[in-house]
Protein backbone atom coordinates (compact mmCIF):
# COMPACT_ATOMS: atom_id res chain seq x y z
CA UNK A 1 0.00 0.00 0.00
CA UNK A 2 2.82 2.29 0.85
CA UNK A 3 4.43 1.32 -2.37
CA UNK A 4 1.67 1.99 -4.56
CA UNK A 5 1.09 5.54 -2.80
CA UNK A 6 4.56 6.74 -3.38
CA UNK A 7 4.73 5.70 -7.18
CA UNK A 8 1.47 7.86 -7.59
CA UNK A 9 3.48 11.21 -6.09
CA UNK A 10 6.16 10.21 -8.16
CA UNK A 11 3.50 10.54 -11.25
CA UNK A 12 2.08 13.32 -9.80
CA UNK A 13 5.45 15.48 -9.58
CA UNK A 14 6.68 14.40 -13.12
CA UNK A 15 3.18 14.83 -14.42
CA UNK A 16 2.99 18.52 -13.62
CA UNK A 17 6.72 19.56 -14.18
CA UNK A 18 4.73 19.34 -18.32
CA UNK A 19 2.73 21.99 -17.34
CA UNK A 20 3.10 24.59 -20.17
CA UNK A 21 0.92 26.95 -18.06
CA UNK A 22 2.93 26.75 -15.20
CA UNK A 23 4.17 29.72 -13.04
CA UNK A 24 5.05 27.96 -9.85
CA UNK A 25 8.69 27.36 -8.60
CA UNK A 26 10.20 24.46 -9.74
CA UNK A 27 8.46 23.69 -12.99
CA UNK A 28 9.16 24.44 -17.11
CA UNK A 29 9.42 27.38 -18.96
CA UNK A 30 6.03 28.44 -20.32
CA UNK A 31 5.25 28.86 -23.97
CA UNK A 32 2.20 30.54 -24.89
CA UNK A 33 -0.01 29.88 -27.41
CA UNK A 34 0.36 32.43 -30.27
CA UNK A 35 -2.15 32.27 -32.99
CA UNK A 36 -0.42 33.49 -36.90
CA UNK A 37 -1.41 36.81 -38.05
CA UNK A 38 -3.63 37.35 -40.98
CA UNK A 39 -2.87 38.63 -43.64
CA UNK A 40 -4.74 40.27 -46.43
CA UNK A 41 -3.81 40.36 -50.15
CA UNK A 42 -2.77 43.50 -51.33
CA UNK A 43 -3.72 44.55 -54.78
CA UNK A 44 -1.35 46.81 -56.99
CA UNK A 45 -3.23 49.06 -59.68
CA UNK A 46 -1.60 52.02 -62.22
CA UNK A 47 -2.46 55.33 -60.87
CA UNK A 48 -5.37 56.95 -61.96
CA UNK A 49 -4.96 60.37 -63.70
CA UNK A 50 -7.80 62.97 -64.69
CA UNK A 51 -6.82 63.90 -68.47
CA UNK A 52 -10.27 66.02 -68.36
CA UNK A 53 -9.13 69.45 -69.79
CA UNK A 54 -7.95 72.21 -67.47
CA UNK A 55 -9.55 75.62 -66.88
CA UNK A 56 -7.93 78.95 -67.71
CA UNK A 57 -6.06 80.43 -65.13
CA UNK A 58 -6.70 84.90 -65.15
CA UNK A 59 -3.67 86.45 -63.55
CA UNK A 60 -4.46 89.85 -62.57
CA UNK A 61 -2.47 92.36 -61.23
CA UNK A 62 -3.30 94.00 -57.74
CA UNK A 63 -5.75 96.70 -56.70
CA UNK A 64 -3.55 99.78 -57.71
CA UNK A 65 -3.27 102.30 -55.08
CA UNK A 66 -2.30 105.64 -55.99
CA UNK A 67 1.20 106.87 -55.06
CA UNK A 68 2.17 110.71 -53.77
CA UNK A 69 5.03 112.42 -55.69
CA UNK A 70 6.20 115.24 -54.28
CA UNK A 71 8.87 117.84 -56.61
CA UNK A 72 9.91 120.67 -54.96
CA UNK A 73 12.17 122.88 -57.08
CA UNK A 74 13.83 126.13 -56.60
CA UNK A 75 12.75 129.43 -58.62
CA UNK A 76 15.96 130.93 -60.54
CA UNK A 77 17.57 134.24 -58.45
CA UNK A 78 17.39 137.01 -61.33
CA UNK A 79 20.34 138.77 -60.88
CA UNK A 80 21.58 140.56 -64.05
CA UNK A 81 24.69 143.13 -64.24
CA UNK A 82 23.56 145.18 -67.57
CA UNK A 83 26.47 147.16 -69.17
CA UNK A 84 25.12 150.03 -71.55
CA UNK A 85 27.84 150.77 -74.20
CA UNK A 86 26.82 154.35 -76.07
CA UNK A 87 28.27 155.90 -78.53
CA UNK A 88 29.26 159.28 -77.45
CA UNK A 89 30.02 160.88 -81.10
CA UNK A 90 28.17 164.85 -81.33
CA UNK A 91 25.92 162.95 -83.94
CA UNK A 92 24.18 161.13 -81.48
CA UNK A 93 23.19 163.78 -79.11
CA UNK A 94 19.07 163.58 -79.89
CA UNK A 95 19.21 159.59 -80.02
CA UNK A 96 21.06 159.84 -76.25
CA UNK A 97 18.47 162.00 -75.35
CA UNK A 98 15.64 159.34 -76.81
CA UNK A 99 17.22 156.37 -75.00
CA UNK A 100 17.66 158.81 -71.94
CA UNK A 101 13.28 159.45 -72.17
CA UNK A 102 12.50 155.49 -72.57
CA UNK A 103 14.95 154.68 -69.79
CA UNK A 104 12.47 155.22 -67.34
CA UNK A 105 9.64 152.67 -69.19
CA UNK A 106 12.84 150.20 -69.46
CA UNK A 107 13.40 150.32 -65.65
CA UNK A 108 9.72 149.89 -64.64
CA UNK A 109 9.73 146.60 -66.66
CA UNK A 110 12.53 145.55 -64.73
CA UNK A 111 11.28 145.77 -61.54
CA UNK A 112 7.96 144.56 -62.79
CA UNK A 113 9.45 141.85 -63.59
CA UNK A 114 11.61 141.66 -59.99
CA UNK A 115 15.23 141.68 -61.24
CA UNK A 116 18.00 142.43 -59.22
CA UNK A 117 20.17 144.43 -61.57
CA UNK A 118 23.38 146.49 -61.51
CA UNK A 119 24.04 148.74 -64.68
CA UNK A 120 27.06 150.39 -66.12
CA UNK A 121 27.92 153.39 -68.62
CA UNK A 122 30.93 153.38 -70.88
CA UNK A 123 31.08 154.84 -74.37
CA UNK A 124 32.21 153.28 -77.51
CA UNK A 125 35.39 155.80 -77.57
CA UNK A 126 38.89 154.09 -77.23
CA UNK A 127 40.07 157.14 -75.47
CA UNK A 128 38.14 155.94 -72.27
CA UNK A 129 40.10 152.49 -72.27
CA UNK A 130 36.50 150.95 -71.02
CA UNK A 131 35.76 152.41 -67.68
CA UNK A 132 32.59 153.09 -66.26
CA UNK A 133 31.32 156.37 -65.97
CA UNK A 134 29.72 158.93 -63.70
CA UNK A 135 30.03 159.72 -60.41
CA UNK A 136 27.47 156.87 -59.40
CA UNK A 137 28.97 154.42 -61.76
CA UNK A 138 27.12 151.11 -60.73
CA UNK A 139 23.57 151.98 -60.50
CA UNK A 140 20.96 149.48 -58.81
CA UNK A 141 17.69 148.86 -57.45
CA UNK A 142 18.77 151.18 -54.54
CA UNK A 143 19.68 153.58 -56.29
CA UNK A 144 17.88 156.88 -55.42
CA UNK A 145 16.72 158.88 -58.47
CA UNK A 146 18.36 156.35 -60.98
CA UNK A 147 17.27 158.16 -64.06
CA UNK A 148 18.83 161.06 -63.37
CA UNK A 149 21.48 159.00 -62.80
CA UNK A 150 21.43 157.62 -66.09
CA UNK A 151 20.95 160.61 -67.89
CA UNK A 152 24.12 162.53 -66.41
CA UNK A 153 25.90 158.85 -67.14
CA UNK A 154 25.22 159.23 -70.73
CA UNK A 155 25.30 162.95 -71.04
CA UNK A 156 29.10 164.14 -73.01
CA UNK A 157 30.99 166.54 -74.19
CA UNK A 158 31.28 167.50 -77.69
CA UNK A 159 33.42 164.77 -79.48
CA UNK A 160 34.75 164.09 -82.65
CA UNK A 161 35.91 160.93 -81.84
CA UNK A 162 36.34 158.37 -84.50
CA UNK A 163 38.06 155.79 -82.67
CA UNK A 164 34.59 153.79 -82.15
CA UNK A 165 35.25 150.61 -80.90
CA UNK A 166 32.47 149.45 -79.08
CA UNK A 167 33.83 145.91 -79.37
CA UNK A 168 36.62 146.07 -78.13
CA UNK A 169 35.63 148.77 -75.13
CA UNK A 170 32.82 145.73 -73.83
CA UNK A 171 36.16 143.44 -73.73
CA UNK A 172 38.30 146.35 -71.69
CA UNK A 173 35.07 147.11 -69.27
CA UNK A 174 34.99 143.23 -68.21
CA UNK A 175 38.25 141.85 -67.92
CA UNK A 176 41.69 142.92 -66.42
CA UNK A 177 43.03 145.63 -64.91
CA UNK A 178 39.20 147.36 -65.30
CA UNK A 179 37.43 144.43 -63.82
CA UNK A 180 39.25 144.60 -60.10
CA UNK A 181 39.70 148.50 -60.56
CA UNK A 182 37.84 151.43 -62.32
CA UNK A 183 35.14 148.61 -62.87
CA UNK A 184 35.18 147.26 -59.15
CA UNK A 185 32.21 144.89 -58.50
CA UNK A 186 30.10 145.36 -61.59
CA UNK A 187 30.71 142.12 -62.71
CA UNK A 188 28.93 139.80 -60.26
CA UNK A 189 29.90 135.87 -60.32
CA UNK A 190 26.25 134.83 -60.16
CA UNK A 191 24.60 137.35 -62.34
CA UNK A 192 23.30 137.45 -66.04
CA UNK A 193 25.56 139.60 -68.33
CA UNK A 194 23.22 141.82 -70.71
CA UNK A 195 25.47 143.97 -73.13
CA UNK A 196 23.10 147.08 -74.46
CA UNK A 197 24.87 148.91 -77.49
CA UNK A 198 23.40 152.36 -78.45
CA UNK A 199 24.52 153.49 -81.60
CA UNK A 200 24.83 155.32 -85.16
CA UNK A 201 27.89 154.00 -86.76
CA UNK A 202 28.68 150.30 -86.71
CA UNK A 203 32.10 148.87 -84.78
CA UNK A 204 35.20 149.39 -85.94
CA UNK A 205 37.24 147.10 -82.98
CA UNK A 206 40.04 144.96 -84.61
CA UNK A 207 39.16 141.21 -84.69
CA UNK A 208 36.44 139.19 -86.14
CA UNK A 209 33.08 139.57 -84.36
CA UNK A 210 32.87 135.91 -83.45
CA UNK A 211 35.51 136.39 -81.27
CA UNK A 212 33.60 138.51 -79.20
CA UNK A 213 30.87 136.30 -79.28
CA UNK A 214 32.87 133.84 -78.24
CA UNK A 215 34.52 135.80 -75.66
CA UNK A 216 30.81 137.08 -74.24
CA UNK A 217 29.94 133.61 -74.10
CA UNK A 218 32.64 132.54 -72.15
CA UNK A 219 32.53 135.21 -68.74
CA UNK A 220 29.77 133.16 -67.13
CA UNK A 221 32.07 129.80 -67.63
CA UNK A 222 30.79 126.38 -69.13
CA UNK A 223 27.44 125.74 -69.24
CA UNK A 224 26.62 129.32 -68.51
CA UNK A 225 27.14 130.09 -71.92
CA UNK A 226 23.44 131.62 -72.39
CA UNK A 227 23.78 134.04 -69.55
CA UNK A 228 25.61 136.44 -71.55
CA UNK A 229 24.04 138.86 -74.74
CA UNK A 230 24.38 141.60 -77.05
CA UNK A 231 21.61 143.76 -77.70
CA UNK A 232 22.10 146.31 -80.34
CA UNK A 233 19.97 149.64 -80.97
CA UNK A 234 21.72 150.44 -83.86
CA UNK A 235 21.64 151.55 -87.73
CA UNK A 236 19.85 148.77 -89.64
CA UNK A 237 21.19 146.27 -92.30
CA UNK A 238 21.91 146.56 -95.07
CA UNK A 239 21.24 150.31 -96.27
CA UNK A 240 21.20 151.62 -92.77
CA UNK A 241 18.48 154.51 -92.22
CA UNK A 242 18.39 158.20 -90.92
CA UNK A 243 17.34 158.74 -87.80
CA UNK A 244 14.16 161.31 -87.31
CA UNK A 245 14.75 164.75 -88.48
CA UNK A 246 18.61 163.81 -89.64
CA UNK A 247 17.21 163.33 -93.26
CA UNK A 248 18.40 166.74 -94.20
CA UNK A 249 21.67 166.82 -92.88
CA UNK A 250 24.87 165.21 -94.87
CA UNK A 251 26.24 162.98 -92.71
CA UNK A 252 23.25 161.79 -91.40
CA UNK A 253 22.71 158.45 -92.19
CA UNK A 254 23.18 155.81 -89.35
CA UNK A 255 25.44 152.91 -90.83
CA UNK A 256 23.99 149.91 -90.94
CA UNK A 257 25.58 147.71 -87.82
CA UNK A 258 26.76 144.33 -89.15
CA UNK A 259 29.40 143.41 -86.56
CA UNK A 260 27.07 144.33 -83.75
CA UNK A 261 24.35 142.74 -85.52
CA UNK A 262 26.51 139.70 -86.04
CA UNK A 263 27.37 139.26 -82.23
CA UNK A 264 23.86 139.96 -81.23
CA UNK A 265 22.71 137.18 -83.05
CA UNK A 266 25.22 134.52 -81.99
CA UNK A 267 24.46 135.67 -78.90
CA UNK A 268 20.77 135.66 -78.24
CA UNK A 269 20.71 139.22 -78.06
CA UNK A 270 17.73 141.62 -79.53
CA UNK A 271 18.41 144.03 -82.66
CA UNK A 272 16.79 147.71 -82.75
CA UNK A 273 16.89 150.45 -84.85
CA UNK A 274 18.26 153.51 -83.99
CA UNK A 275 15.82 155.11 -86.61
CA UNK A 276 13.01 154.20 -84.36
CA UNK A 277 10.84 157.27 -82.82
CA UNK A 278 11.22 155.75 -79.48
CA UNK A 279 13.39 153.03 -78.42
CA UNK A 280 10.50 151.82 -76.01
CA UNK A 281 9.15 148.79 -78.03
CA UNK A 282 13.29 147.43 -78.32
CA UNK A 283 14.07 148.15 -74.53
CA UNK A 284 10.84 145.98 -73.58
CA UNK A 285 12.14 143.64 -75.82
CA UNK A 286 15.14 143.62 -74.09
CA UNK A 287 14.09 143.78 -70.37
CA UNK A 288 11.41 141.14 -70.94
CA UNK A 289 14.82 138.66 -72.31
CA UNK A 290 16.48 139.97 -69.53
CA UNK A 291 13.93 138.19 -67.22
CA UNK A 292 15.46 135.16 -65.65
CA UNK A 293 12.96 134.12 -63.50
CA UNK A 294 10.92 130.99 -64.89
CA UNK A 295 7.28 130.37 -65.17
CA UNK A 296 7.25 126.86 -66.83
CA UNK A 297 8.52 124.06 -64.06
CA UNK A 298 8.28 120.20 -65.73
CA UNK A 299 7.32 117.53 -62.96
CA UNK A 300 9.09 114.41 -62.70
CA UNK A 301 6.60 112.18 -63.17
CA UNK A 302 2.68 112.14 -64.92
CA UNK A 303 0.20 113.32 -62.06
CA UNK A 304 -3.00 113.10 -61.84
CA UNK A 305 -4.09 116.62 -62.89
CA UNK A 306 -7.32 116.75 -59.98
CA UNK A 307 -4.64 116.23 -57.46
CA UNK A 308 -2.03 118.54 -58.03
CA UNK A 309 -0.67 121.15 -54.68
CA UNK A 310 1.25 123.50 -55.79
CA UNK A 311 2.87 125.68 -52.47
CA UNK A 312 5.45 128.86 -53.22
CA UNK A 313 7.62 129.46 -49.89
CA UNK A 314 5.19 127.31 -48.11
CA UNK A 315 1.84 128.94 -49.08
CA UNK A 316 -0.61 127.51 -51.19
CA UNK A 317 -0.85 129.32 -54.72
CA UNK A 318 -4.45 128.48 -56.25
CA UNK A 319 -5.00 127.21 -59.58
CA UNK A 320 -5.66 130.20 -62.01
CA UNK A 321 -4.92 131.35 -64.82
CA UNK A 322 -4.62 135.25 -64.27
CA UNK A 323 -3.03 134.70 -60.77
CA UNK A 324 -2.22 131.55 -60.64
CA UNK A 325 -0.76 128.49 -61.88
CA UNK A 326 -2.08 126.20 -64.55
CA UNK A 327 -1.55 122.52 -65.49
CA UNK A 328 -0.27 121.75 -69.20
CA UNK A 329 -0.43 117.93 -70.52
CA UNK A 330 1.55 118.02 -73.44
CA UNK A 331 4.04 119.25 -71.75
CA UNK A 332 3.54 117.74 -68.19
CA UNK A 333 4.57 120.99 -66.10
CA UNK A 334 2.94 124.06 -63.97
CA UNK A 335 3.05 127.06 -65.76
CA UNK A 336 2.46 130.67 -64.32
CA UNK A 337 1.27 132.59 -67.36
CA UNK A 338 -0.37 135.30 -65.93
CA UNK A 339 0.18 137.99 -63.29
CA UNK A 340 1.60 135.83 -60.53
CA UNK A 341 5.40 134.27 -60.88
CA UNK A 342 7.36 132.66 -58.29
CA UNK A 343 9.40 135.58 -56.67
CA UNK A 344 13.67 135.29 -56.83
CA UNK A 345 14.82 131.82 -55.10
CA UNK A 346 11.67 131.14 -54.16
CA UNK A 347 11.39 127.30 -52.78
CA UNK A 348 8.57 125.54 -54.55
CA UNK A 349 6.91 122.40 -53.55
CA UNK A 350 4.46 120.56 -55.71
CA UNK A 351 2.04 117.69 -54.50
CA UNK A 352 -0.06 115.23 -56.56
CA UNK A 353 -0.79 111.75 -57.28
CA UNK A 354 1.04 109.84 -59.88
CA UNK A 355 -1.37 108.89 -62.80
CA UNK A 356 -2.50 105.56 -62.91
CA UNK A 357 -2.03 103.57 -66.89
Amino acid sequence: MKLRLGVLLIALVAASGCDDVGGEVGRGEAVPVVAPPRLSPVELLPPNVDRSVTRRVEVRDPPAIPAVQVDVQRQADAVVDILWVVDDSGSMTNQRQTLSNNFARFLDELLSLQVRFQMGVISTNYNDRGTLRGTTKIITNATPNPRQVFLQNTTFPPSRARLEQGLRMLELALTEPNLSGANAGFLRPNAALAVIVVTDEDDSSFGDPAYYARFLRSLKGPGNENLSSLSIIGGTTPDGCFPPGEEIYFGGLAEPAFRYSSVATKTGGIIGSICAVSFEETLLKIATALNTLRRVFALSLKPDPATITVLVNGTAVPRDVVNGWQYRSETQSITFLGNYVPPPGALMRFEYAIAIP
